[in-house]
């Protein structure tokens, strides 16, 4: 195995890290409304008014928990083939819940601004958040198995 093999994987976990880091601050600053530090503001993702299914957004913000604790999961330090194997199947399912609520998020922006008669932002932030979600699958395989690189 190459050196900057091993040294693109361990880059990629650390990637990893971040991103569940983001999705999972994501989920909190929805489920709590938004965070305030002095006059630096963050507003939630969904304002209060255009939320019309209060619990699926919980729901949702939950999932982005749930999602970034399984991301983190020391997946390096599971010996049992058959754990991994059901691990690795729940966070290929998960990335594509994931994929599917970005999709769905950009869609019902879409909606929202046509409602309103406004132009909706191009969905750039959910569109890295699914291609970074998708590359979770690779990166945590290729860390079990980082002779399928080569």
């Amino acid at each position: 195995m190459h050196p900057s093999t091993l040294r693109g994987i361990r880059y990629a976990r650390y990637a990893s890290y971040l991103f569940a880091a983001l999705i999972a601050a994501l989920g909190v600053l929805d489920l709590v409304g938004g965070w305030t530090w002095g006059s630096f503001h963050v507003p939630p993702r969904w304002q209060p008014e255009t939320v019309h299914y209060p619990l699926a957004l919980q729901m949702e913000c939950w999932f982005f928990i749930f999602y970034a604790l399984l991301i983190v999961a020391p997946w390096e330090k599971i010996q049992d083939e058959k754990t991994w194997r059901k691990l690795f199947a729940l966070l290929c399912l998960f990335s594509i819940v994931f994929a599917f609520v970005m999709i769905s998020e950009v869609m019902a922006k879409n909606y929202i601004a046509k409602a309103a008669k406004t132009k909706a932002r191009i969905p750039v932030f959910q569109a890295i958040l699914l291609f970074a979600a998708l590359g979770q699958i690779p990166t945590l395989l290729f860390v079990r198995k980082p002779e399928l690189v080569d």
